[in-house]
Formats: structure tokens, C-alpha cells, sequence
């Protein structure tokens, strides 16, 4: 009985493990053994040829060109550092109206109220931007000592809207707030 079983159990397993051998699709059990081959040359190769048409593209490209102001400082002994310093202002005047244009501006504003009368209306606008590729244009002086920058910034339309909805994401869920704040915990926070 014991070798019955062992017998049973060992043809079982031939069965399975030659029921699972791999299939060649170029060993067909059907098909005589001989075969014969035939060599063929394949003339050279040659380019395919390309598509006479061009698909339009759409010009993601969008041209940002700014002019930046500086006034030179009267504090300055030297007539050569105070032209330096408003060629240095107008530049950062042009980049940061560069800024403005890309990442937008986040405004902030409070009206004080004294017996039900305006008191004070104050407004404040903060800007956090990283500007790279801006080419200065021109840079000159006016006749009264005002520097003059022209600036120019190439960039993708999609991506800068894509990055403003980003910041817009994040100010809206209180990103801008610092810690411990009256509002920080986004659901308090106010909505600009």
C-alpha cells in the first residue's frame, strides 16, 4: 500500500512538472522535424521618409519687459557713488516689478476707526519671488540724475500660471502666516 502511494504520488508529479514544461512557439509537435532555411539579403537601409507637414505649435512664450526708477541720494559725498547707488536702485526697482508680474503681490490692509469715523487706512504689500534669466535692456541717466533700467524676462505662460496658483494655494490655506499667531490655524485665517 505504502508503495502504491509513492508510486502514485511520484507519477503525479512527472505529469504536473511535465504538464507545466515551457511551450516554443517554434516547436510545434505537429510539424515534421526537417527543416530548411533560406538566407535572404535585405537591401541597404534606407531613411524613412519624414512628414512633409508641421504641426502648429502654440507659442507658450511670454515677453516680460519692465523699467525700473532710482533717484540718486543727496547723502552721498561723490558724484560717481551717487549715480552707482541709483543705477543700483533702478536695477532693483526693474527686478522687482519683474517679481510682481510673475508671482503677483500679496496685499494686506487695515482701516483704524475712531467714534465710527475712518481714522486711518493703512495698506501694505509683500512680495517673496525668485527671479533668474532677466536681461537688462538699456541703462541710462536722465538730465536731473535719475537712473533709467530697462529690463526684459522670457517665460513659460503655463508654468508662471501654474506657479500662481500655487502661491494662491498656499496663502489661502495661511502658509503666510507666521506661527503662533492670532491666526494661525488655517480655518481662522482671513481670506484675502
Amino acid at each position: 500500500m505504502n508503495n502504491l502511494f509513492r508510486l502514485t504520488t511520484i507519477a503525479g508529479l512527472a505529469l504536473i512538472i511535465t504538464g507545466c514544461a515551457q511551450y516554443s512557439p517554434y516547436c510545434d509537435p505537429c510539424e515534421p522535424r526537417a527543416r530548411t532555411y533560406v538566407q535572404v539579403q535585405q537591401p541597404p537601409a534606407q531613411p524613412a521618409p519624414q512628414a512633409s507637414y508641421a504641426s502648429p505649435k502654440v507659442d507658450d512664450t511670454l515677453v516680460i519687459k519692465v523699467t525700473g526708477y532710482g533717484a540718486p541720494k543727496s547723502t552721498f559725498e561723490s558724484l560717481a557713488q551717487r549715480r552707482l547707488m541709483a543705477l543700483r536702485a533702478s536695477e532693483l526697482d526693474a527686478y522687482r516689478k519683474i517679481a510682481e508680474q510673475v508671482s503677483g503681490l500679496h496685499i494686506v490692509g487695515d482701516t483704524r476707526m475712531d467714534d465710527f469715523i475712518a481714522d486711518r487706512d493703512r495698506l501694505r504689500a509683500y512680495l517673496n519671488s525668485f527671479v533668474q534669466g532677466a536681461a537688462i535692456i538699456n541703462q541710462e541717466f536722465e538730465a536731473d540724475g535719475l537712473a533709467v533700467t530697462t529690463m526684459s524676462l522670457k517665460i513659460s505662460r503655463s508654468r508662471m500660471l501654474q506657479q500662481l496658483e500655487q502661491e494662491r494655494r498656499w496663502h489661502a490655506a495661511g502658509g503666510h502666516l507666521p506661527p503662533g499667531s492670532a491666526y494661525s490655524t488655517p480655518s481662522f485665517a482671513p481670506r484675502y
